[in-house]
């Protein structure tokens, strides 16, 4: 039901993995970043899907390959790749996807908030969106996050990589 009232407002960011459509709610996206401007330090012991971190606007931000976590599959970086920079729970996290394509705002009566999706498995699954010959599937990030990747991990591997850089410079 929660997830219901956050859609009611439905303006959303769509982006791709593969040729499948997401969409999350635009309220939680603070910027989209070009993959190919980002340097990420890798992390040491982190999960295959958690690229390491890197700063963006001062802010030194998780990078989270979305592909990899809900599929396994690594992600082929092409010029349309982009880090989608959602706020979570306060914490800036950088998603990575195949491409951001565009913001529709989604008639309420378009999502269909089916029970088929209400499994522990996929509980991020809000809801899929019929919209102009296109179908959107909605997503809650902050469970997706939650269910993939352990936040509390990300938080820690940031402020653990901020002390060391504070470390080293002085």
């Amino acid at each position: 039901m929660e997830d219901q009232i956050m859609f009611q407002d439905s303006k959303v960011l769509i982006f791709k993995l593969g040729q499948i459509e997401y969409g999350l709610h635009i309220s939680q996206v603070v910027s989209i970043e070009r993959m190919q401007s980002i340097s990420i330090t890798p992390y040491p012991n982190r999960p295959p899907h958690v690229l390491g971190v890197t700063s963006i606007r001062s802010v030194v931000t998780p990078i989270v390959d979305i592909r990899a976590a809900l599929t396994g599959e690594t992600l082929l970086q092409t010029d349309v790749t982009r880090i989608i920079i959602v706020k979570v729970f306060d914490k800036e996290i950088g998603l990575v996807v195949d491409a951001a394509t565009d913001v529709l705002e989604l008639p309420p009566e378009s999502i269909d908030y089916t029970n088929i999706l209400e499994t522990k498995d996929v509980s991020y699954l809000v809801g899929i969106s019929k919209f102009e010959n296109r179908l959107v599937i909605l997503l809650d990030i902050e469970k997706l996050l939650d269910d993939t990747t352990n936040l509390v991990e990300l938080k820690q591997m940031v402020d653990s990589y901020m002390n060391s850089k504070e470390a080293v410079e002085s």
